[in-house]
C-alpha cells in the first residue's frame, strides 16, 4: 500500500491509504520481497456510475459517495478552498488505519468524517476553521496538539497552526490527556477498562474518550527496533478479545497461538499475529472491492502488510484537472471524469493545495 501523505492547506485532510505493493503467496515481511499483482481492480461493485470507462459526461445519476464529495467541495469553495475530489474518496481507504493513526493524520481523517457528516454548507464549513485564529497559541506548542476551547488544533514543528478541526461541529467535545483529540465519552487513559461489544474494542484513547474500534477492519502497528533496524508490522485482528502481548483486551486472531509479531500475504488473505492468535483477514471480502494483499511502501505506515488496492489504474495522489465543465480525478483504482454542469453544478475549477492540482465543481 503505497500511502500519500499529501497535506493539503484546507484543513489537512490528508489522503493516507491509496495502493500496495502486492507480495508473493506465503511472503514473510521481513525478507522485503515481492511478487506478481493478488488483486485487480474492481468490478463495479462499489456503486459505481453506470457508464463505460468511469467517464459521466451525461447527467445520470452519480455514485452517492461521489455525489457526497461534489457537494462538500463545492461548499468548501464557496468562500474557501476546496481539497478536490480524491482526497474526499480516499477516506473510505483512511478509516481501517484511525487506530494507528496520530497527529495531523488522526486529525485529517477525522475533519473528512465532519465534512461528510454535515448536513449543509456551514456545517462542512465549520469542521475546519481558519488557522489564523491559533498563531498564538501553537507558538508554545510546536510539534503537538492542544485544545482551544473545542477545537482541536496540530501546531507543526516550527509553531505555527498546520491543521484544525472544529470538535463541536462534529458534536463532540475538545479534550487533552496524552495527547488532544475529539471525542464525546470521557474516560481516563490507562485507568478506564476496555471492554468487547462483539467484535468491537471499546478503549479509552490517549485523548481521554473512549473509542469504538472495529477489530475485523481496523489496524494496529507496532516497531520493533533491532541491530539490523526497524521492523514495522501490522496487527488485523478478528474479534475483541484478551490480548496476551498488550495484557489486556484488543483486537485478537482466532486462529493458532503465535508468540511474536508476523506478517504475510497468502495469495489475497493477510495474515498476522494479532494478540497472541494468527489472525486471518480476506482481503477481497473488504469494501471498497477489488483489494488485495501486500506491504506499504510508502508514508508513516512503510513496512506494514496489509489490504488495498493492488494495481490500480490510477494515483490518489496526482493532480485532478479541469477543462469546458468537466473535471478528471482518480475514482479509487481508475481514471474517471464527470461533467460538473450536466449534474447541476455552476463549472469545474482547480487549484494548487501543496504541490498538488485539485479539482472540483463550483457552485
Amino acid at each position: 500500500m503505497v500511502l500519500t501523505g499529501s497535506s493539503l492547506s484546507c484543513g489537512c485532510i490528508i489522503v493516507l491509504a491509496a495502493t500496495l505493493l502486492a507480495c508473493a503467496a506465503d511472503t514473510e515481511a521481513s525478507d522485503g520481497s515481492t511478487g506478481g499483482s493478488t488483486g485487480g481492480s474492481s468490478d463495479g461493485s462499489r456503486g459505481e456510475v453506470p457508464t463505460t470507462g468511469g467517464s459521466t459526461g451525461g447527467g445520470g445519476e452519480l455514485a452517492p459517495r461521489i455525489a457526497e464529495c461534489l457537494r462538500i467541495n463545492a461548499c468548501e469553495a464557496e468562500g474557501g478552498t476546496a481539497m478536490g475530489l480524491q482526497a474526499c474518496l480516499g477516506h473510505v481507504l483512511d478509516l481501517p488505519w484511525l487506530w494507528a493513526s496520530v497527529g495531523s493524520q488522526r486529525l485529517g481523517v477525522e475533519a473528512m468524517a465532519c465534512k461528510l457528516a454535515a448536513g449543509d454548507c456551514d456545517a462542512v464549513r465549520a469542521c475546519t476553521p481558519a488557522l489564523d485564529g491559533f498563531a498564538a497559541a501553537c507558538k508554545d506548542a510546536a510539534g503537538t496538539g492542544i485544545c482551544q476551547g473545542d477545537t482541536w488544533v496540530w501546531c507543526d514543528d516550527l509553531g505555527a497552526p498546520q491543521a484544525a478541526l472544529d470538535c463541536k461541529a462534529a458534536g463532540q467535545a475538545c479534550n487533552v490527556d496524552v495527547w488532544a483529540g475529539c471525542g464525546s465519552e470521557p474516560c481516563e487513559f490507562g485507568v478506564t477498562p476496555a471492554q468487547c461489544d462483539g467484535d468491537a474494542l471499546i478503549e479509552c484513547s490517549p485523548a481521554g474518550f473512549l473509542q469504538r474500534i472495529d477489530c475485523p477492519t481496523a489496524y494496529n502497528l507496532v516497531i520493533v527496533s533491532g541491530k539490523a533496524g526497524d521492523d514495522v508490522y501490522s496487527i488485523a485482528g478478528e474479534t475483541c478479545g484478551q490480548d496476551e502481548m498488550r495484557g489486556s483486551l484488543g483486537c485478537v486472531g482466532t486462529g493458532e497461538t503465535c508468540s511474536f509479531f508476523s506478517q504475510r500475504c497468502d495469495g489475497v488473505v493477510l495474515e498476522t499475529c494479532a494478540g497472541g492468535k494468527l489472525g486471518r483477514r480476506d482481503c477481497a471480502a473488504l469494501e471498497p472491492a477489488g483489494q488485495g494483499c501486500g506491504f506499504v511502501q510508502a508514508g508513516p505506515f512503510a513496512g506494514a502488510a496489509a489490504c488495498g488496492l493492488v494495481a490500480p489504474g490510477c494515483d490518489l495522489a496526482a493532480d485532478e484537472g479541469c477543462d469546458a465543465g468537466m473535471i478528471d480525478f482518480c475514482d479509487l483504482d481508475r481514471p474517471a471524469s464527470l461533467d460538473c454542469r450536466a449534474h447541476g453544478y455552476g463549472d469545474c475549477a482547480s487549484a494548487m493545495l501543496g504541490s498538488r492540482r485539485v479539482a472540483y465543481c463550483t457552485p
